[in-house]
């Protein structure tokens, strides 16, 4: 049983791992050509406004990713369920009317608040719209999510990644319409998937409507709002903090640096897409949950602890290869970045008890918890180490979060977690990463002694997980799915 759902787990995961990281390649793939037609005070531009576009999400979607999911899970007649998706549907569609036309009104506002100018009021009305378009064909992808069609997910999600960069091309390198263009591409691509996703998922589901459903979906969604807001402070204070403390070029370089190590959200948020189906689907089985959970923690340690060493590994020969010179030291967050969009799913890993007792409220408690940590420590670092502070400040934060879920969410769900492996393995990650880290930073910039010195630790790594971190009877699967 343990096995199968593990199997289970892995393989969406590894499904949705797929898609994500072809999307994100595609972005990374341009990042050279766009960092010689754009400048860092463009990067740093686009920054700020998809703070406000993330700030947004969560007022556009009044927390129904999370409701929706409960509610779906919860409803044992499956006739009901395309109901559940039609009314949040419909919800979305006036909820976006409404606050589009305000934040459209409120866009000058906006600008010189975040900007002290209000000449970027047309782009944040062009990214918020694609914002809407995007919140109201939600609920057709969590539907795919929550009954597992991964591999549907997945094909709408590479096509949209694939339009948006043909459309970046064309906008950013052809026409050099500059951050226009890149918002113009995200904001057409959203449309376009509005329309796409209707025609793949939602003119097969039964045109169902409860609007007795909206109270609901409201009441348990709404106030995971108040945690996308302390989530919007753990990842984007620091960028407005940048700008203030040091200058938008700074920031251009930080997000691009930031771009690099945000790739493991990728690998993170594949996960994170299996995950909460998985972990729905065990809210009657709780019993089971106590052993299938605390595996995952243990495997998600190792396999994504040992990403992290990879990301500290690579960060320093990607970044000097593919930007250019005045993006070099972008490679210092690199790493850093990586591992606190690591620790994100931890977090989700230990908060599946909020989650079957319906106290969303103390998860937004967490995060809120998180965001206060982040804060301060911006304050505190950025003035000191410049954009490696407000690296190391997110790092910090997002450890807070899976210590205090797990502290909240133990009183709602026990879990057998395997402590010791834990343990270990953050330690053996530990030391790898911050031998990495020291060695390309005071190896200068010559690549060769960098790679040769930085191989013998991951190697060394590798060899210590093997032996140490996993157990006989694991290696012997390993191998056997090897050799098949």
């Amino acid at each position: 049983m343990l096995k199968t759902a593990i199997t289970r787990l892995a393989k969406s995961s590894v499904i949705y791992g797929v898609g994500g990281m072809l999307q994100r390649f595609m972005g990374l793939l341009l990042l050279p050509f766009f960092t010689r037609t754009l400048t860092p005070e463009d990067y740093g531009a686009v920054a700020l406004i998809s703070l406000i576009s993330v700030a947004m999400s969560g007022i556009f979607t009044l927390g129904t990713g999370s409701s929706m999911g409960v509610m779906y899970f919860r409803e044992q007649d499956a006739t009901k369920r395309p109901a559940i998706i039609w009314s949040t549907t419909l919800l979305m569609f006036a909820n976006g009317v409404f606050w589009y036309t305000t934040i459209y009104l409120a866009a000058p506002a906006l600008s010189e608040l975040m900007f002290q100018a209000d000449r970027y009021a047309d782009l944040i009305r062009l990214a918020l719209l694609g914002s809407a378009f995007s919140a109201i064909a939600g609920p057709w992808l969590a539907y795919l999510r929550m009954e597992e069609k991964a591999k549907r997910y997945v094909v709408l999600t590479l096509f949209s990644a694939l339009l948006a960069t043909i459309l970046s091309i064309w906008f950013v390198l052809v026409a050099r319409i500059g951050v226009t263009g890149l918002l113009l591409a995200g904001t057409l691509t959203q449309g376009v998937m509005l329309l796409v996703n209707w025609i793949v998922v939602g003119r097969k589901l039964p045109l169902k409507i409860d609007t007795s459903l909206f109270y609901p979906l409201v009441r348990i969604g709404f106030p995971s709002i108040f945690g996308l807001f302390a989530f919007l402070l753990i990842d984007y204070a620091d960028r407005q903090m940048i700008e203030r403390l040091i200058s938008l070029d700074a920031l251009g370089v930080y997000s691009v640096g930031y771009s690099f190590g945000v790739v493991m959200s990728v690998a993170m948020g594949a996960f994170a897409s299996a995950w909460t189906p998985f972990f729905m689907s065990y809210v009657n089985k709780r019993d089971e949950a106590r052993t299938v959970f605390a595996r995952v923690l243990t495997y998600y340690l190792i396999g994504f602890g040992g990403l992290i060493v990879l990301f500290f590994f690579v960060a320093k020969p990607v970044v000097l290869l593919m930007t250019a010179p005045e993006f070099h030291e972008a490679y210092f967050v690199v790493g850093l970045v990586a591992a606190a969009n690591m620790l994100k799913g931890c977090y989700l890993i230990v908060l599946p008890g909020v989650y079957f007792a319906e106290k969303l409220h103390r998860q937004s408690a967490v995060e809120w918890a998180a965001a206060i940590v982040n804060i301060g420590l911006n304050l505190w670092l950025i003035p000191i180490y410049g954009i490696v502070g407000a690296a190391v400040a997110s790092l910090l934060s997002c450890l807070v979060l899976p210590v205090l879920a797990w502290a909240v969410s133990r009183h709602y769900l026990v879990v057998d977690y395997e402590w010791k492996r834990v343990a270990w393995t953050s330690v053996s990650v530990l030391v790898a990463c911050g031998l990495l880290y020291s060695l390309s930073a005071n190896l200068g910039e010559s690549l060769p002694l960098t790679m040769a010195a930085n191989t013998s630790v991951l190697l060394a790594f590798f060899g210590v997980a093997y032996r140490l971190l996993l157990t006989a009877s694991e290696r012997d699967e390993m191998w056997n799915k090897i050799r098949i």
